[in-house]
């Protein structure tokens, strides 16, 4: 799933050369050791990274800011910014509230697309509003049903992981079944 956000967010950045994207972890060595080493390794020269700013630059393209949110504190530095597109790399690890900020800072009057994408797994303090949107359906005022698309995302889809570490899968039939 983090590999696949990734590769979205380049794909809009050489699409749209002026697009501002935001992606978020809980925390910044979450973020680092999930998606900044890997951008890096998978991109090479084609992508810069200006640690000071935590920003990402493709070039020829867009940019990536690069956050976390490990608290309602933490989602308050976000209040006011405009982003074209915000990707939350394991959205179950946020609240309602810290969500809700983000949804407020998709916004813009460019040519470009407006979306925020989402990985997650079940749990977390965030299962049960993502359960809400997007297995329920349930949606409260001002929510509406067509912005909410639900991708499963299963083990086997990760053939690459799969093949590289067959017991993966054993590992995860061992744990607790609420897991």
């Amino acid at each position: 799933k983090s590999w696949a956000l990734r590769q979205k967010l380049i794909a809009l950045c050489l699409r749209y050369p002026e697009i501002r994207c935001l992606l978020i972890r809980r925390s910044y060595p979450e973020l680092k050791s999930n998606h900044i080493a890997s951008f890096l390794r998978e991109y090479g020269s084609f992508v810069s990274y200006r640690e000071s700013e935590k920003k990402l630059s493709v070039r020829g393209g867009g940019s990536i800011d690069l956050g976390y949110c490990s608290c309602d504190r933490d989602s308050l530095r976000y209040q006011g910014q405009e982003y074209d597109i915000i990707a939350i790399d394991e959205a179950t690890q946020l609240s309602e509230y810290q969500f809700s900020i983000f949804l407020a800072c998709l916004r813009g009057v460019g040519a470009c697309p407006r979306r925020i994408y989402l990985t997650c797994n079940p749990g977390g303090i965030g299962h049960a509003w993502v359960k809400r949107l997007f297995i329920d359906r349930i949606y409260r005022p001002g929510e509406r049903g067509e912005d909410y698309d639900f991708i499963p995302a299963r083990v086997f889809d990760n053939r690459v992981l799969t093949e590289a570490d067959p017991a993966y899968v054993e590992r995860l039939t061992a744990l607790p079944e609420r897991l």
